[in-house]
């Protein structure tokens, strides 16, 4: 008995894998074909029904007459399954293909990205070297740079004449009275350069921790950090980047500067007053005025260069 179910179970099993071999579209052609056969044999059954002399109702004969279309639709769809598989195998290999490209074309463009992170992270190690190789230079030939007096008062008159320079610039050319460059201004410029390329005058930091925190203030103003540039401080290394930007976006920036005589800085120096000195721009002649006093002591330049300003 038991050997009697299992082989009556094998037909079903057969059919159930055919099914899954043929797919959804040729299984629904052979479902459609065997029910046309079923069809036929009912027909085969009435025509010997027919052949022994029993008289056929309206649906029998019916039913009889629909032979030849039976036959037909079996014969057509018979033919139909061999070009149909040949299709829906181009098919397929065809989504195949499609898909394996989009799959490469996927894996490329992660790759591309993955290179360009690559390239990326490069850009900003190398930016950085760049950054530490110039905030070296800059630092030692700050802590290196000594000068006799007489060099010294002759920068500060330089420096006191800039500085009105610009500010005078900025007043007249620029039309917003509301973003005016002030003298602080220029104190926070000239204190970020001492943070940038010395150490602090009361530091125990070692020169080491010194310039790598001279590097960091490099590597934040490079990248236009909007963050406070001290601890209690409010200004922003972004918005003194602005400063700058105003200040070199001016006709003061372009303008050929006017070279005083020896005898001229001499007296001027002599009487400690670095201002009203005459100015060139735009074909007329624009007085600026900004007397400044020097300290004759050598730390008040140390101060101005090194890094005493606070950003409070």
């Amino acid at each position: 008995m038991a050997s009697t179910a299992s082989t009556s179970d094998l037909p079903a099993v057969d059919s159930a894998a055919a099914a899954a071999a043929d797919g959804p579209v040729l299984n629904l052609i052979n479902k459609r074909i065997r029910a046309l056969r079923k069809k036929l044999n009912r027909i085969h059954q009435t025509e010997d029904s027919l052949s022994l002399g029993k008289t056929l109702n309206s649906e029998q004969q019916d039913l009889l007459r629909s032979k030849s279309s039976v036959l037909a639709l079996v014969d057509e769809l018979e033919k139909l399954k061999p070009p149909l598989s040949s299709a829906l195998r181009d098919e397929i290999e065809i989504e195949l293909a499609k898909s394996k490209t989009q799959h490469d074309e996927s894996d490329d463009k992660r790759h591309e990205l993955s290179e360009d992170d690559k390239k990326g992270e490069g850009g900003d190690e190398e930016r950085d070297d760049l950054v530490i190789d110039v905030v070296d230079l800059l630092y030692f030939g700050s802590l290196f740079d000594v000068m006799p007096q007489s060099e010294f008062t002759s920068m500060m008159l330089t420096r006191s004449h800039e500085r009105g320079c610009c500010l005078t610039y900025d007043y007249v050319t620029d039309d917003d009275a509301t973003d005016v460059l002030g003298e602080r201004d220029l104190d926070l410029i000239a204190g970020l350069k001492g943070l940038l390329v010395s150490r602090p005058v009361d530091s125990s930091l070692s020169h080491k921790d010194a310039l790598r925190r001279c590097v960091e203030h490099a590597k934040l103003w490079v990248q236009r950090a909007d963050q406070p540039i001290g601890p209690d401080s409010d200004v922003t290394y972004a918005r003194l980047r602005q400063k700058l930007d105003k200040i070199m976006s001016s006709d003061y920036y372009t303008t050929t500067p006017e070279i005083k005589a020896a005898v001229e800085m001499a007296a001027a120096a002599a009487a400690g007053n670095f201002g009203a000195f005459q100015v060139g721009g735009h074909g007329s002649v624009m007085p600026v005025s900004a007397p400044v006093q020097v300290d004759e002591s050598a730390g008040h330049y140390q101060d101005m260069s090194g890094s005493a300003y606070k950003f409070l």
